[in-house]
This record gives C-alpha cells, structure tokens and sequence, in this order.
C-alpha cells in the first residue's frame, strides 16, 4: 500500500512539474534578435505601413511618420537591445531597405541612446550625401520617464537655390540667393518596396 502512494506522489510531481520544465526549457531556447535577423521585422514593418489606404498620395512627412510609426513599433515589440536595434538599422540602411533619416528617426524614438551611432554611421553619411540630404542629432539633457536621453531629429532634403537681381534698383547687377531646404523625403536614394519601386 505504501508503495503505492509513494509511486503515485512521484506520478504527481512528475505531472506537475513538467509544464514548468518544458517552459523553462523552451524559454532558454528562444534566441534573442540579432541585426540580421531583425531586417525582415523592418522590411515587413515598412511594407505596413506602405499598404496603408492613400499611402502613395500623402507628403514626405507623412510617409516619413508612417513608416516610422510602424517600424518602432515593430523593432519595440522585438524585445532587442538598443545596441541590435541600432545595428539593424545602419544594416536597413545598407541593403537599401530604409533610407537613412528613417533610420534616424527610428533610432531617436526606439533607441535614443543609440541615435548619434546611427546617425553617424558610414552607411547612413553616405545615403544622406548621395541624395543631397541631411540630418542633425542633437541629444538634450533632459530625460523621458525610463530614464533614456531626450533626442532631437531635424531632416532636410535637398536645397533648392534662387538666384536674382537685385530688388531695390531693378538692375541685374546685384544678386541675390536664397536657400530653401525641401521637407526630407524618405524614399530619396532608396528601392524599398514602401517607396513603390
């Protein structure tokens, strides 16, 4: 009698405590993100938000903020560090997935610590200078609720210059030039399936 009951404790132990084990075990298995393996959660993040109803029709600036929307969101939800995240993204960058104030602008919302490194990464100053773009990180003092740094973004895309004569006699001997940064367009320089091409 007494060897039944211990077999059975042991029978119900056994029960009781695989579900823990196999969790843990399962747990224990699953391999945190890496940069690579984050570039189809970007890719499949930015195709998203490009299938959004009025996509093509809406401004840089919206695209810009679609796309990242969908993107930091994707890259949050990923549970990677903000030292991966900022490596998928100068990767993003590389491979033409994402343009590089995309990339920016991720970094500065998911990973604000990490956005000067993207910002200032080969990959990212060569995108931005090929298309005659730019983009300026500036890291404040201030701090959000988690304790992460407070990161300001400023995009411009191309500048387009005027030149004319001068105003005040109507004579084309004096000139003047005036500068005029276009809002950053986040498919300059990129073949991304969210840019259409």
């Amino acid at each position: 009698m007494a060897s039944h009951r211990v077999r059975a404790i042991a029978i119900s132990l056994a029960v009781a405590l695989a579900p823990v084990g196999a969790g843990a075990v399962w747990a224990q298995n699953t391999p945190a993100p890496t940069a690579a393996s984050l570039q189809a959660t970007i890719a499949a993040a930015a195709q998203s938000a490009a299938q959004q109803p009025g996509f093509a029709q809406r401004t840089p600036a919206q695209k810009l903020a679609a796309i990242q929307a969908a993107i930091s969101a994707a890259l949050a939800a990923s549970g990677a560090s903000p030292t991966v995240i900022a490596a998928a993204l100068i990767q993003a960058v590389s491979s033409g997935t994402v343009s590089a104030g995309v990339a920016i602008q991720v970094a500065s919302a998911v990973a604000p610590e990490m956005a000067q490194q993207v910002a200032s990464a080969p990959a990212v100053t060569q995108q931005l200078a090929a298309t005659g773009q730019s983009a300026t990180v500036t890291q404040t003092a201030a701090t959000d609720a988690g304790g992460a740094p407070s990161v300001l973004v400023s995009l411009a895309g191309v500048a387009s210059t005027a030149t004319g004569g001068d105003a005040a006699t109507g004579a084309g001997g004096g000139t003047t030039t005036t500068v005029t940064p276009a809002p950053y367009d986040p498919c300059a320089g990129v073949i991304a399936a969210y840019c259409g091409s």
